[in-house]
């Protein structure tokens, strides 16, 4: 009966115990976790301590080759490296290695990323950040917007939907249910600010 007692005490306090550090472990992972995205204001405040020249040549490319759904000034001042004599711009210091790992590729998919930052300025200034939001065309799988040009813009159920060319208006409009949910996935996605599309 006394063992029986015991091991329940025991039990009862290694529960309590591992209660306890879940319970810890969960707030300081809270506490980690970003309370907001970065805004407008903090990411220009970010970009604001590079040089002039710097300045140009990163709003010209505006997202990160590594992290391509991340605007530049979003994790602070953008880092910049020089791959083959030509300058790049990253939103953090921790994407150094992977940008510098294949620079031939980093630096493709900086010229890239100019483009469709050039086509997506050519939006009504009310639709840029829709656009921005969206990234990805919902129909050409992972086809970014303003890679093939300025992106059409279409209201499907009294919602704006971004493609990245006309070619596809007529597979948008043939199912609007699931190209809204197609944008909305997209979103969620390009919300993390991690790789996306191509």
């Amino acid at each position: 009966m006394k063992t029986t007692r015991l091991f329940k005490a025991t039990l009862f306090a290694g529960v309590a115990a591992l209660a306890g550090l879940f319970s810890t472990a969960s707030f300081s992972q809270d506490k980690e976790k970003p309370t907001s995205t970065p805004t407008e204001a903090k990411m220009e405040a970010a970009l604001s301590k590079l040089p002039k020249a710097d300045r140009t040549l990163a709003d010209a490319q505006r997202y990160c080759p590594i992290m391509n759904s991340t605007r530049m000034g979003a994790m602070g001042t953008p880092v910049k490296i020089v791959i083959d004599g030509k300058p790049v711009f990253l939103c953090c210091a921790g994407c150094k290695e992977s940008a510098l790992a294949d620079g031939k590729e980093t630096l493709a998919a900086v010229e890239k990323l100019k483009k469709a930052t050039a086509a997506l300025a050519k939006l009504p200034a009310a639709d840029l950040p829709l656009a921005e939001a969206q990234l990805l065309c919902p129909i050409q799988e992972g086809s970014r917007l303003g890679s093939m040009g300025t992106p059409v813009k279409l209201t499907l159920d009294g919602k704006p939907v971004f493609l990245c060319c006309k070619g596809c208006e007529d597979a948008a409009r043939e199912n609007p249910k699931a190209t809204l949910a197609k944008v909305e996935e997209i979103k969620k996605e390009s919300a993390k600010g991690g790789p996306v599309g191509r």
